[in-house]
């Protein structure tokens, strides 16, 4: 148990330096991890580790974590509605390259260029190429604003079908080594079975207990996660691997609205055991050789080929434009942290050698230091293919930016209560073509239902988390208001939601709430340019409303007397309360 908690100790230690270094030098957080790794590691580094299993217990709940959160995120609705234009290139994509791959390692092995070259090893390696890295593509696309370009949907809805492909890929993994037919089948009715199973009592079981917790997130995340291992549970007593029941398990709760609020909140403890994952990887690696170096080169190649001989063509026959093929292809030209999982598993089973599992992560760290350099100079690249290729920017005019791109939702409203209801009432009557540009995130799960039924979207999340309101994507938006009291916030204030919405979207214009003048001048201080007082909107709303009768009194027979003649306590709280609801509508 010491040494377990000594090794936790040096490794957190060890990649916050790591990582602060490849900060400062703006390389890939996944290169300081494994080097992280290599430092501290037995094999290659100064040994402050001494025993690498108790990381792997860790690092397995890492990955665990990873595909739960990657499920959770598989957004198959949206895959359905994308049309040809995605899913021919999506569904074409894996299995194009995993026959390229394949095809060139075993003419490479035959030539004595690959060592090891077995059939299973040739496998191993194409599954691995065919793979992309969620993590480095979504997060220099962010960087760079690109998500809600067409190349970035696109990008996207191929990563999702790569998480679909990579299901069956750890179904029949345990029966690479023998691929007879009745292993196969057996393999596959366990996961059809498993997949049906989970969907199956989602729907009808999980939500019900979800809508009897949903005022509760902290229980609505012990749930999450209580499913995520009931499902990776039930995934290794039917013969499969612990991992895809983790996916499973995302994929079927990202049916339900509360799926970006269990994300943004399962996000910081699978950081941290995926963290210990790759500085594990780093502690067992070999020591780089030169017999390492082809190997590693050809590796890199078969990526970035394979992945110009399927996704390039794919999009451009989609129509999609020439554009967006050629950032689509280059987005997603590199190997994938899910191919250090298919790797593991496979060392494990004994199906690769500890030689191709170094190679297979030599290879990512290249490919990831190298694709992420060459995705911020895209337009650069792009310039340079259509010289090469005579295409002189022709896909400038294409469809690329202008189709089905949108404005994306430019008005977040934190928090749905009757002010937000009133507004968007307003909104809906006089500008009801803006309701399309509206995201409302409220952990009210039938207020999430009865906004999405009259079409405005809604996001299941708890306001007061700061990676929730980043997973909605608040540095997109142009307006962001808070509108619920502080008097009817849980956990948190007008003043914190300010505070992390400034954070999060430097340039957005904040509407907030405020109790008195005092709470005014703080929300002010904190950042937000626009302060709303309920009293003293329902109070002018009043005085207008009493400015009205009076200065009307004598076109309505009887008011004058009314208002002159002392009134009594039933007459003021009759009248005082239809001014209420005026006011308040």
């Amino acid at each position: 148990m010491h040494d377990l908690l000594h090794d936790i100790g040096i490794t957190v230690l060890a990649a916050a330096l790591l990582g602060v270094a490849s900060h400062l030098l703006k390389q890939p957080l996944l290169l300081a991890l494994v080097a992280a790794g290599v430092i501290i590691g037995p094999t290659l580094g100064l040994g402050f580790v001494h025993s690498g299993e108790s990381i792997e217990v860790i690092s397995e709940l890492g990955l665990i974590l990873l595909l739960f959160v990657v499920g959770l995120e598989t957004n198959l609705k949206e895959l359905k509605r994308s049309g040809k234009e995605l899913l021919l290139p999506a569904l074409g994509q894996f299995p194009i390259c995993l026959a390229l791959g394949f095809g060139i390692f075993a003419l490479l092995s035959a030539l004595n260029v690959m060592p090891e070259g077995s059939t299973l090893q040739n496998v191993y390696l194409a599954i691995m190429c065919a793979l992309s890295s969620t993590a480095i593509v979504v997060k220099v696309l962010h960087d760079r604003k690109d998500l809600s370009t067409l190349p970035g949907r696109l990008t996207l809805g191929i990563l999702v079908l790569q998480d679909l492909y990579a299901i069956f890929v750890l179904a029949l993994q345990p029966n690479l080594a023998n691929p007879s037919l009745f292993p196969i089948l057996i393999a596959l009715g366990s996961t059809v079975l498993l997949v049906s199973a989970s969907f199956l009592f989602a729907k009808y079981g999980l939500s019900a207990l979800y809508r009897a917790v949903s005022m509760s997130p902290e229980i609505v995340i012990s749930i999450s996660l209580g499913w995520c291992a009931a499902c990776a549970g039930a995934a290794e007593a039917l013969g499969l691997s612990k991992e895809m029941g983790a996916l499973v398990a995302g994929a079927t709760i990202s049916a339900f609205p509360y799926s970006t609020h269990v994300a943004a909140r399962v996000l910081p403890l699978r950081d941290f055991f995926l963290t210990l994952f790759f500085v594990s990887l780093g502690m067992k690696i070999e020591a780089p050789t030169l017999s390492m170096v082809v190997p590693i080169l050809v590796m890199g190649a078969v990526v970035v080929l394979t992945r110009f001989a399927s996704i390039y063509p794919l999009v451009r026959y989609s129509r999609s434009g020439a554009r967006a093929a050629f950032l689509t292809t280059l987005n997603l030209s590199q190997i994938s942290e899910f191919s250090l999982v298919i790797a593991t598993l496979g060392l494990a089973s004994g199906h690769i050698s500890e030689f191709t599992m170094s190679l297979t992560v030599y290879s990512m760290v290249v490919m990831a230091i190298i694709s992420s350099h060459a995705i911020k100079e895209s337009d650069r690249l792009l310039n340079l293919f259509w010289r090469l290729t005579g295409g002189k920017g022709a896909g400038y005019t294409d469809i690329d930016e202008h189709r089905g791109s949108g404005h994306g939702k430019e008005l977040v409203i934190l928090g749905f209560h009757r002010g937000a209801s009133a507004f968007l009432r307003s909104v809906g009557e006089q500008r009801p073509e803006l309701l399309q540009r509206v995201v409302v995130v409220d952990f009210n799960p039938r207020r999430i239902e009865q906004l999405k039924r009259e079409g405005i979207e809604a996001v299941f999340g708890d306001i007061g988390n700061f990676e929730i309101l980043r997973h909605v994507g608040l540095e997109e938006s142009r307006i962001i208001v808070s509108i619920v009291p502080d008097m009817l916030l849980r956990g948190t204030s007008n003043s914190a939601i300010v505070r992390m919405t400034r954070a999060l979207s430097p340039r957005a214009i904040i509407v907030a709430t405020a109790d008195d003048e005092t709470h005014a001048r703080e929300l002010t201080r904190e950042g937000a340019q626009i302060v709303l007082s309920p009293f003293d909107l329902a109070g002018g709303a009043m005085i207008d409303q009493l400015n009205s009768l009076f200065s009307n009194a004598s076109a309505v027979p009887g008011v004058t007397e009314t208002l002159a003649r002392r009134w009594t306590l039933e007459e003021r709280e009759i009248l005082f309360k239809g001014l209420k609801k005026t006011a308040g509508e």
